[in-house]
């Protein structure tokens, strides 16, 4: 049956088991993301292509152009328009306001991805990514290995490792010697290293459970560029500075992931998770999200989801006015927030080779923003 199929081809995904049946092809997508109050508004085309080498080698590449829009909420000086960098000193706080200011990038993303299965079935999988913006480039390396922990591949571990190398173009102010293209003052590096530990158990026929680790290292230019922050030193006094929010340099998160995934009959299965996430910067957060599928005849399979997500504020946020602190921000991502999360999607098989899925999610963040983004995309196996 389709869903003890999807159920199993769920659990071989997490498991990256070598009984996986081996299948090529190419998938293309097409994303549309928009937020209310005029904010981002996102395009995004992606094709994906996947190909099967005998039995033990994999290789998927990915490729995806994103063209993005709209305003991103900031404090500016009116007086020299709603931009970024409408920044300056002894400004009268009459002539500050917080708002959208405008902006354009495009953004194009590549992806690699070849997995190595031994005789034993253990995996190595090896990843690069790139990514390009106007004024943001990242490069990343990845490894991940399987183990499995009996001959039966009911259990295994997994080990994931990633580096990525950012660089950020920061707006010059003073500085003659700009970049020609972005306008930039100077390169700005930063460093992630990232780590996941998991362990997968098969608990029946019907259903399995994933618990994993993880931690984050971020060093280097870690503020906005694009946001800026409100000074004032004396408040008694009118006069207020518009200058660059400036986060730390540095960061760690750490946290928990579990998942559990169910055949609760022969039509319908459910995808269960729950994150956990802190690091020292006190944001601490909660994901909670459950996803249900239906098995309808042979062509169909339905799907709905929900998503709970809840984070507490970051020690150096705040959305009014700051003295002489060194770490300011009022990067909205920043404060405390709650936020809610429904889907809906359904794919639909065309020919044995060919389906198609579509998908509509909505997005509610507290007394913030609200965001719509639908998806549609086919997918042709050979």
């Amino acid at each position: 049956m389709q869903l003890k199929t999807k159920l199993s081809i769920l659990a071989c995904s997490l498991l990256a088991a070598s009984s996986l049946s081996a299948e090529d092809y190419v998938s293309v997508q097409f994303v549309q993301y928009d937020e209310s109050d005029d904010r981002a508004s996102v395009s995004s085309p992606s094709i994906e292509f996947s190909k099967d080498f005998g039995v033990d080698y994999n290789l998927k590449l990915g490729l995806v152009a994103d063209s993005i829009s709209g305003g991103s909420p900031t404090w500016f000086d009116t007086t020299s328009g709603a931009s970024a960098y409408s920044r300056g000193e002894d400004i009268h706080m009459d002539d500050v306001a917080y708002g959208n200011v405008e902006y354009d990038d495009n953004r194009v993303a590549g992806s690699a991805l070849f997995t190595t299965r031994f005789a034993s079935r253990d995996e190595l999988a090896i990843g690069v990514n790139f990514s390009t913006e106007n004024d943001y480039r990242a490069r990343e390396l990845s490894a991940e290995y399987l183990y499995y922990l009996g001959s039966s591949k009911n259990q295994s571990l997994s080990l994931g490792l990633s580096y990525q190398a950012n660089e950020v173009q920061v707006e010059c102010i003073e500085n003659e010697a700009c970049d020609a293209n972005s306008g930039a003052s100077q390169t700005m590096d930063v460093d992630v290293i990232s780590a996941e530990l998991g362990f997968t158990q098969i608990l029946n026929q019907d259903s399995l459970a994933k618990v994993s680790f993880f931690y984050i290292s971020e060093d280097g230019y870690l503020s906005n560029p694009y946001m800026n922050v409100v000074r004032s030193y004396n408040p008694n006094s009118s006069i207020v500075d518009v200058v660059a929010e400036n986060k730390p340099d540095k960061r760690t998160a750490y946290g928990a992931t579990a998942q559990y995934i169910v055949a609760i009959t022969d039509t319908i299965s459910s995808n269960s998770t729950y994150r956990f996430y802190d690091d020292d910067w006190d944001i601490m957060s909660h994901t909670i999200s459950s996803e249900l599928y239906y098995e309808l005849g042979k062509s169909w399979i339905l799907g709905a989801g929900l998503r709970y997500y809840t984070q507490s504020e970051a020690e150096f946020y705040r959305a009014g006015f700051f003295g002489d602190e060194t770490y300011a921000s009022s990067d909205e991502r920043m404060r405390d927030f709650d936020a809610w999360g429904y889907k809906v999607n359904a794919d639909y098989k065309i020919l044995p080779s060919l389906s198609m899925n579509v998908g509509l999610n909505f997005y509610d963040q507290q007394d913030t923003f609200n965001a719509t983004y639908y998806n549609i995309g086919l997918k042709y196996s050979f």
